[in-house]
């Protein structure tokens, strides 16, 4: 009985530690200051690279 209950306890702190963290990642906004900060630059480099038929 004392084993289920540790494994229990042990699957509740896991579940609760990540919904920590998917908590501050929200609350903070951080998965859009990754976006800007670092997706977009990258994904600017590849479209300034290609080649173009027509400028505007």
């Amino acid at each position: 009985m004392k084993r289920i209950l540790k494994i229990v306890g042990v699957i509740m702190g896991v579940i609760t530690a990540v919904f920590s963290i998917l908590f501050g990642i929200y609350f903070f906004n951080l998965d859009m200051k990754l976006t800007v900060n670092v997706i977009a630059p990258l994904l600017e480099k590849v479209y300034d690279r290609r080649e173009r038929d027509n400028y505007l």
